[in-house]
């Protein structure tokens, strides 16, 4: 139960589009195509997401619900330009169990799929997938079921992720086993369009891996760069505006003081090169820039 005095959010006020210029048309980003595509949102434990973080604290940057869950977004980043079409980040997608889907509030499955069919971009066009890490709610979408077996949902995209992540998802430590579905990329293993990256990477011009351990201990971030700017896929380095703070730390992360020394190193480079910040798990301002100043979203 949340303790009396303390705001609680209804289904409604939580569930909303992501407040962006991204999420409403094509950016242009010196010559390429930015848009959110949107999964399901997953309703998580507020615990979960802040850490020891205090409730008093946290609550006034995320108002849970009456089970004390914060609504966790899942903003894909569709980028189309000279290498072809790709997406970062794999959405929660649908296969979930009726518990889970009580667990995590979900409701409304497959809005990843609808909002590229809007974006006008079919499965089949999409030659690359970039994955931060491996956890469920961010690459859940790139498999479907037929109705007896798992398929990938982007047959001709090469998918990639940081070999490290993808051995740890394989062997998983109990503390870590509940985040990961082995089943997710099994599929995409088979059809050989697995590709694993060890360390920092370029493996597609204008797309740059960045190992940023902490979170899990293979984690990545993704840095579009188009002609004159650069845009920074977080993942769950930074999974709310609120985490720009060094000391604000998921409680799912395996390793929190190696994510404040991650997350100090990037973030300098983040506002030194005034790169264009996108966050996967924030509905409110998930794009914008940081600086000495704060967080400017756009």
């Amino acid at each position: 139960m949340v303790p009396t005095g303390l705001p609680v959010a209804t289904r409604e006020e939580l569930d909303v589009p992501p407040h962006s210029i991204l999420a409403e048309d094509a950016y242009d980003l010196g010559g390429l195509s930015l848009r959110l595509v949107p999964d399901s949102p997953v309703f998580m434990d507020g615990g979960a997401m802040f850490g020891l973080t205090p409730k008093t604290l946290w609550i006034k940057h995320k108002i849970p619900d009456d089970r004390n869950r914060v609504a966790v977004a899942t903003n894909c980043l569709l980028v189309q330009g000279p290498q072809g079409t790709s997406l970062v980040e794999g959405g929660v997608g649908d296969k979930f169990t009726a518990k889970e889907m009580d667990n995590f509030g979900l409701d409304d499955l497959g809005r990843l799929r609808r909002g590229l069919k809007a974006a006008a971009v079919d499965p089949e066009e999409v030659d690359h997938v970039f994955l931060t890490h491996l956890h469920f709610d961010h690459c859940g979408a790139v498999t479907y079921s037929d109705g007896s077996r798992l398929r990938p949902t982007f047959p001709r995209a090469r998918h990639f992720v940081q070999r490290a992540e993808y051995e740890i998802m394989l062997n998983p430590d109990p503390r870590s086993r509940p985040t990961y579905r082995s089943d997710n990329l099994e599929a995409i293993h088979e059809a050989g369009l697995l590709e694993l990256v060890d360390g920092d990477a370029e493996p597609v011009p204008g797309f740059e891996l960045r190992l940023t351990p902490g979170h899990t201990a293979g984690h990545q971030v993704v840095l579009v760069h188009g002609d004159g700017a650069t845009a920074a896929f977080m993942g769950d380095l930074v999974p709310y505006p609120s985490h720009f703070k060094t000391n604000w730390i998921a409680g799912t992360d395996v390793a929190p003081l190696e994510t404040m020394s991650t997350k100090e190193r990037f973030l300098a480079e983040v506002m030194e090169k005034n790169y264009l910040v996108v966050l996967y798990h924030e509905h409110l301002q998930p794009v914008g820039h940081l600086s000495a100043e704060g967080y400017r979203p756009i």
